[in-house]
């Protein structure tokens, strides 16, 4: 009897001043990690390095992509480290705590200490001093968001220009507000889904990292990627001209394809430029 093992294992990608670490396989499991920013995307499994992490982020409630949990919560809790916060979609808020409430009970016969929040497309939400996360509306067969992560930084207003070091030192002393606070995008997240909201925020097409799921990548499996209601290649090959990512990281290919498959297809869509650009987490 031939047997077929599966091995799942973490990858680890350099993006820029980021280190995106863990694995994507369509229906099997989606967990990344990027520890500059102390954040998870999506935990459809959590490797023990996870646990210290201490903001997740849930795109939808398929199991390889949130059926991390109880593990990173009960690891928490056990080590006696503070609840994570995890955001969550907001309509699937309840039933995830029950699941969580019962996998608790059968695992300890107590009640792990936990925090969701619940998130909305939209959404604005601070994590951290100098990080803020927008939730991207995202299309499905359940619900599904993105996020997109921007730093905070204050920088000089553009009439001070001008001005010297010291001149500046004297209005702040004065009482005059000298900078304004922008955001920077850092790193764009797309869980499942099968549009891309490049209009539903200003910054996500200037984002240094599109992190992106490609489920489908041949021509024959397009009607396959439109009743799943997941991205296929072509859609990605549309966007590229309108995006300015250096780095465009393609997740969650399906297992259908071998190695050489992916890079042969992948590849040969994009000019050079765009193929440096390319970056793939199989």
């Amino acid at each position: 009897m031939n047997l077929i093992q599966l091995v799942i294992y973490m990858l680890e990608l350099k993006c820029d001043d980021l280190t995106i670490e863990g694995q994507s396989l369509s229906g099997i499991s989606t967990y990344f990690r990027i520890r500059e920013l102390d954040l998870i995307f999506d935990l459809g499994r959590c490797p023990i390095a996870f646990i210290g992490t201490n903001h997740v982020f849930i795109s939808h409630f398929h199991l390889d992509h949130y059926f991390g949990l109880p593990i990173y919560i009960s690891q928490r809790w056990m080590a006696g480290i503070s609840p994570g916060k995890i955001f969550v979609p907001a309509d699937g808020l309840h039933q995830i705590s029950q699941i969580l409430d019962q996998i608790s009970k059968l695992d300890c016969n107590s009640l792990w200490t936990y925090e969701l929040i619940p998130v909305q497309p939209n959404d604005r939400i601070e994590f951290r001093n100098n990080l803020v996360a927008y939730v991207l509306p995202l299309t499905h067969r359940v619900t599904s968001v993105g996020y997109l992560i921007c730093e905070v930084r204050k920088k000089l207003k553009p009439e001070f220009h001008t001005l010297s070091g010291s001149e500046i030192a004297a209005l702040k002393k004065s009482g005059v507000t000298v900078t304004h606070q922008v955001e920077l995008p850092k790193v764009a997240y797309l869980g499942d889904t099968s549009t891309i909201p490049m209009n539903d925020h200003p910054l996500l097409a200037e984002s240094p990292t599109l992190i992106s799921e490609c489920t489908f990548i041949l021509p024959e499996d397009r009607k396959k990627a439109s009743d799943t209601m997941h991205l296929h290649l072509d859609q990605i090959v549309e966007i590229m001209p309108k995006i300015k990512s250096r780095n465009v990281v393609l997740t969650h290919l399906s297992r259908r394809y071998d190695t050489a498959t992916i890079q042969q297809t992948i590849f040969s869509r994009f000019s050079r430029s765009d193929q440096e650009r390319i970056k793939l987490l199989i």
